[in-house]
């Protein structure tokens, strides 16, 4: 009889915290490649689910919309470019950056079977997720570098669905060029498309994917935010502690054909771009201010990146796993 209640005085606890406490989430992700690959891993081994909190990965294609859902309270978490964020806030939004997802933008602009260098794309029509921030600012200050401006050189066709789906209206031949992320500008490459540039040339220091919340959500449900950031750095850990499995579970889980699962984890564990502690590059963040105010629609003098984030959520997410 005492064994049979102490067992239930230690598990009974444990088990109502576990399931009691847990309550869903809503994260948006843009499609199924490397910058989201530290929420399918946090779903899939556990890590949400030890941390007592459920979590909905809602599939929105393109950083705009999720923007739009998580003003209008349908996500709670949008794992987006923060430059949307940025650029709600300048039109008086409140919107919040609290933990990095991808802290760094690996892009190849990669141009057409029939487009050998840069100067082919004037009057060529170039895919995008957006017209604005994110992958879109990269391509439109990397083509400013090379002399090409938009729209006098070039149009823009905006494709949801992120890398992925830019692969695809290349293959189709719907555009002639556009910036792949790794590992799928390697896909291009292999299939007879041409590398036309390294973005990272001119901007090397970018926060491109990120947790972003609303403040109002977020304030009132501060417990479960933390837990998520917490299993989300235990995903980030995992990733870089463990980059062949990680490569695995992303051709396994994520449809990713080998070898570029391992070629496009491999790169960012290398370089970097998971931070493995959740933290937000600052450096990143203030590329990304200058990115939108040379676009003209961030007003000097420049905002702080403190503007823009929230990174108590964090600090107590580190502080409550030990680091």
């Amino acid at each position: 009889m005492k064994r049979r209640l102490a067992f239930w005085v230690l598990f009974v606890p444990l088990f109502f915290s576990a399931h009691v406490s847990a309550e869903t989430i809503k994260a948006g992700y843009v499609s199924r490649d490397l910058n989201y690959l530290p929420f399918f891993v946090a779903q899939k081994k556990g890590f949400y689910a030890a941390e007592g909190v459920q979590v909905e990965l809602v599939f929105i294609g393109g950083a705009d919309l999720q923007l739009r859902a998580l003003v209008a309270g349908e996500l709670h978490v949008a794992n987006i470019n923060p430059d949307s964020v940025i650029l709600w806030d300048e039109k008086g939004g409140s919107l919040k950056t609290v933990a990095g997802s991808s802290n760094a933008a690996p892009y190849y602009l990669i141009g057409g079977k029939n487009f050998k260098k840069i100067e082919d794309l004037k009057g060529a029509r170039l895919g995008v997720a957006s017209l604005t921030g994110g992958a879109t600012s990269i391509l439109l200050g990397y083509l400013k570098s090379k002399g090409l401006q938009h729209p006098r050189d070039f149009s823009l066709a905006v494709i949801a669905g992120g890398t992925p789906a830019r692969l695809t209206a290349l293959e189709s031949g719907a555009i002639a060029g556009a910036v792949l992320g790794v590992p799928f500008a390697d896909m291009a490459i292999d299939k007879g498309f041409n590398k036309l540039g390294d973005t990272t040339e001119v901007i090397q220091a970018y926060q491109f994917n990120a947790v972003n919340v609303n403040p109002s959500w977020a304030e009132k449900n501060r417990p479960s935010l933390v837990r998520f950031i917490k299993a989300h750095i235990r995903s980030l850990r995992w990733i870089n502690d463990a980059p062949d499995q990680a490569a695995e579970f992303l051709t396994k889980e994520m449809g990713m054909k080998p070898p570029y699962g391992k070629i496009g984890v491999d790169y960012f564990v290398k370089h970097k771009v998971y931070p493995s502690d959740g933290a937000v590059t600052l450096d990143g963040f203030k590329m990304n201010i200058q990115v939108q105010a040379n676009d003209g629609l961030v007003k000097e003098p420049l905002p702080p990146p403190e503007k823009y984030l929230d990174l108590s959520y964090l600090k107590q997410a580190q502080k409550e796993l030990g680091l």
